[in-house]
């Protein structure tokens, strides 16, 4: 049986939705707790999927005594992008894998220069409806949103979603994506994370921000369910696909 195997960089942010179409699909779901001091796993096969989740942190952090898992990460992701074999990256992990492509990433700002940071239930809009990934989906999705940096698209990446705030939303190189978003989050997720990361909440809604997260979130996970469910199906099924040898895209 093929493995999915996702690292995770903070307690409190699993495998969701995505560990669950993983099993689905007949992968045995694996958590490699880096932020806890687990190792990566040696005898990553080409089969396996790697999904690298989201945290706090940056590719900015990358050398910080204090995440030592990063850099070895990013050159797990490098190999992978070299063999094409299939990779997943959600916010964080979706920075990792496009700084491993040699995209820049960087904290949003406006064109003032002043830090913007997108967080929240709010939609982003799919580019490519030809793409195996969203094809059939509606031309807007809404999901959660949990960021203040963002990447530039990889060099030969599709580009496959974006919104108002952060241009570079989705994108696939070959048997890899990158979502900036979240779309394994449920209601009950939501609402723990707006409490054990209230301050960045706060910082970008003002003193409400964390209840209004909360209040939002059991109706948007409840509506937005079936669709985050067949963008994941989606997704797991195109990068586990055999790669076509005549095109890496």
């Amino acid at each position: 049986m093929s493995r999915t195997v996702f690292i995770t960089h903070v307690a409190h942010e699993g495998p969701g939705l995505i560990g669950e179409v993983a099993a689905s699909l007949g992968f045995e779901v694996c958590v490699v707790e880096a932020h806890a001091g687990e190792p990566l796993p040696p005898n990553f096969g080409d089969e396996d999927v790697l999904v690298v989740m989201g945290g706090s942190m940056g590719v900015a952090d990358i050398g910080d005594p204090r995440y030592p898992w990063l850099a070895p990460t990013v050159e797990l992701l490098e190999q992978r992008l070299k063999r094409n074999a299939p990779s997943l990256g959600v916010c964080l992990g979706a920075q990792l894998l496009a700084h491993a492509a040699g995209a820049r990433v960087a904290p949003m700002t406006t064109a003032q220069g002043e830090r913007v940071r997108e967080i929240g239930w709010a939609p982003v809009r799919l580019l490519d409806a030809n793409d195996p990934t969203t094809t059939g989906l509606p031309e807007e999705i809404e999901v959660l949103h949990w960021h203040g940096d963002g990447c530039d698209l990889p060099k030969g990446a599709k580009w496959l979603a974006s919104s108002a705030v952060c241009p570079v939303q989705m994108f696939r190189m070959g048997r890899s994506v990158g979502l900036q978003f979240h779309p394994e989050v449920d209601a009950t997720q939501a609402c723990i994370w707006a409490e054990e990361d209230a301050e960045f909440v706060r910082v970008a809604h003002g003193p409400l921000g964390v209840e209004q997260i909360r209040t939002d979130s059991p109706a948007a996970a409840a509506r937005t369910a079936q669709v985050r469910h067949q963008l994941m199906r989606q997704i797991f099924e195109t990068i586990t696909a055999k790669p076509q040898p005549s095109s890496s895209i």
